[in-house]
């Protein structure tokens, strides 16, 4: 097997990032090795690079959902409901793993930290304010659920993947990868408060639906933690933390909490106690990593509505979202030492991390307003991971000549 350098496993947290990339040789790449990195994208923190686009699978869902081929029937959709959960969960600990080593950084990776939710925070702010905006125009009275459904869709809007960042683009793209990971640590906490104001007509009070969420997850991670290097083979360990991850879902979906914030608090629980439990449950969960973002992009294709709702909420949240990508990359450009528009133009493609939020929230949210979420999150997705492959490639060559 071959051995890697220390430091370039240190750099290989979420993937092989632009500068990595570089280690190869400097040959340029041909043209089918550009299109193959255009297919490829990172997700998330603490998600390696894998060939599952949305505008592969969000269009795949909707075909084999029940507006088209009916494959996947609302009665298989709403089976799917709890997989979807648990898949979320392990979505959130794979972020936690990689959130908590970051965390033993802290020193190094502060400034980092704080400009990247920075431009997370604006985006969601600028999103959630013009879908307020545009909702009450038709006359419907703010109360909680309304207040809900603008901040989710302001933190689906949030998520960035930088995965089409052209390696040999500009020193921007290593920046933008960074930042794109780290900011979708501030949507997973704000959701917390989302789910909570959701959650109020359930009869739990929002203090309760705010503390639940860090205590699972805590409870989670204490379980996995005393159980997970105890375990006398290897199938009885991927038993152990199946089982976990199922009770993180579980709980989750029961108490109406997210169950991406659980997962995430679990995994940092795991990295930061004593013990190797992070690495024995990250080599478990790499192995359904990939199934898992398909399930995920699948499921939110055949579940997506297109309504004339969705479709008139649509050109403000594209219009916002990159309005508040850019105005986010301009405020956060002076702590990395970067120009804002290259900044900018590698945080449009938003991530399975959208999805997962848009999946997410609407289960918490009405049947429609769920459905209204889900379709235009979709479709901003395929339209801005179009907008990577094709715009940020020539924006680059550009650049550079």
């Amino acid at each position: 097997m071959r051995q890697v350098p220390p430091d370039v496993r240190r750099r290989e947290l979420g993937g092989p990032d632009p500068i990595d990339k570089r280690l190869g040789g400097s040959r340029p790449p041909s043209p089918l090795a550009r299109l193959w990195g255009l297919l490829r994208t990172r997700s998330a923190l603490g998600l390696a690079p894998s060939l599952t686009p949305a505008v592969i699978f969000l269009p795949l869902g909707f075909a084999m959902g029940p507006s088209v081929l009916g494959w996947l029937s609302p009665a298989l959709l709403d089976r799917l409901s709890l997989a979807v959960t648990i898949a979320l969960a392990v979505l959130g600990v794979l972020v936690g793993i990689a959130l908590g080593r970051e965390l033993r950084q802290v020193r190094q990776a502060l400034g980092l930290f704080l400009a990247a939710s920075m431009e997370s925070a604006v985006t969601t702010l600028m999103v959630a304010a013009a879908a307020l905006f545009f909702i009450r125009q038709t006359g419907m009275p703010l109360d909680a659920s309304i207040v809900g459904f603008v901040l989710a869709l302001g933190l689906c809007a949030s998520s960035s993947s930088a995965t089409s960042a052209d390696p040999d683009s500009e020193p921007a793209a290593a920046v933008a990868t960074r930042v794109a990971d780290l900011d979708d640590v501030l949507p997973i906490a704000l959701a917390i408060v989302v789910f909570a104001l959701l959650a109020v007509p359930t009869g739990a009070s929002v203090r309760v639906m705010t503390l639940a969420p860090p205590i699972i997850g805590f409870a989670v991670g204490l379980i996995g933690w005393l159980l997970f290097e105890r375990a006398e083979s290897g199938p009885e360990r991927v038993v152990y933390v199946l089982g976990t991850l199922s009770l993180a879902g579980g709980a989750a979906a029961y108490l109406y909490v997210s169950p991406l914030a659980v997962g995430l608090v679990a995994g940092m629980t795991w990295t930061l106690l004593p013990g190797r439990v992070d690495r024995v449950a990250e080599n478990d969960l790499r192995r359904v990593q990939h199934p898992v973002v398909v399930l995920l992009l699948v499921t939110a294709g055949a579940s997506a509505t297109f309504s004339v709702a969705a479709i008139w909420l649509l050109p403000p949240y594209l219009l916002f979202r990159l309005a508040g990508k850019v105005t986010g990359a301009w405020l956060a450009a002076p702590f990395l030492d970067v120009r804002s528009s290259d900044l900018a133009a590698f945080l449009m493609p938003p991530g399975v991390l959208a999805i997962a939020f848009a999946l997410n929230f609407a289960q918490m949210l009405p049947t429609g307003a769920g459905q209204m979420l889900l379709a235009s999150v979709a479709l901003g997705t395929a339209a801005f991971e179009l907008f990577a492959m094709f715009v940020v490639p020539q924006w680059g060559a550009g650049r550079r000549a």
